[in-house]
């Protein structure tokens, strides 16, 4: 895996928040957590016209960055040193466990955000962490979407058929338990602190069935297989 880079992208930062003053997703709703730091954005959140808001959340963005640029770069540097320390662990732990399958290739980039909303994408192999949080947060934020990374990209290349029968939800919610309950396991515990490993509240009913399942598997493609059966037969 090329080795992990961070960085600001205002303009990025833009259109993330643009769309998660309106976003809603497993029980969380983003566009409070984005008013709750930034309550000046509330005006931009109520308008309709579209130019507007763009307007509002650009001159806010630019002046945030402007007068927060020392504590954003002291972020980013103090995270960009603690994690290097620990990312050849990960990488080497991570692709054991997926039986030595590969972490695919990508940017790998860390953005800095002013928000608390933490995107991943996946095509491009980059994502948001946002600049305030505890350095171990933060680190728990890294993995947590490096793990997406290498799981999208197995399960399309390797069990393609298995999760053919999951809805484009259905594979999120898959992807997102399988990451708290292997984070959360005896696993990683010398790379993150497990406190910071906790599951959309929508995801709550199933922890015990996959956590049970990963007990049972001895790899990520056995646990991956029973958790499509667990997804599937939910009530």
């Amino acid at each position: 895996m090329k080795k992990l880079r961070f960085c600001t992208n205002k303009q990025l930062d833009e259109i993330m928040i643009e769309q998660f003053l309106h976003e809603q997703g497993g029980g969380i709703d983003f566009g409070k957590g984005v008013i709750k730091l930034h309550p000046r954005l509330k005006l931009a959140k109520s308008l309709e016209n579209v130019e507007q808001k763009k307007k509002i959340i650009h001159l806010y963005i630019h002046k945030y960055y402007h007068s927060h640029k020392e504590e954003i770069n002291y972020s980013i540097k103090n995270l960009q040193k603690a994690w290097h320390k620990k990312e050849k662990e990960f990488v080497i732990e991570t692709e054991k466990f997926f039986s030595n399958f590969r972490f695919p290739e990508g940017k790998y980039i860390a953005y800095a955000s002013i928000v608390d909303c933490n995107p991943r994408f996946l095509d491009s192999k980059t994502f948001q962490f946002f600049y305030k949080k505890k350095l171990a947060d933060a680190i728990h934020t890294i993995v947590h979407e490096l793990l997406h990374f290498i799981f999208f990209d197995f399960v399309e290349k390797k069990l393609k058929s298995e999760i053919k029968i999951l809805t484009e939800e259905q594979l999120w919610d898959l992807s997102e338990i399988f990451n708290v309950v292997v984070l959360g396991s005896a696993q990683y515990q010398n790379i993150i602190d497990k406190k910071y490993v906790f599951p959309y509240p929508h995801h709550k009913p199933l922890l015990s069935q996959f956590r049970k399942a990963y007990k049972d598997s001895c790899n990520a493609e056995e646990f991956i297989k029973r958790g499509v059966t667990i997804i599937k037969t939910k009530k």
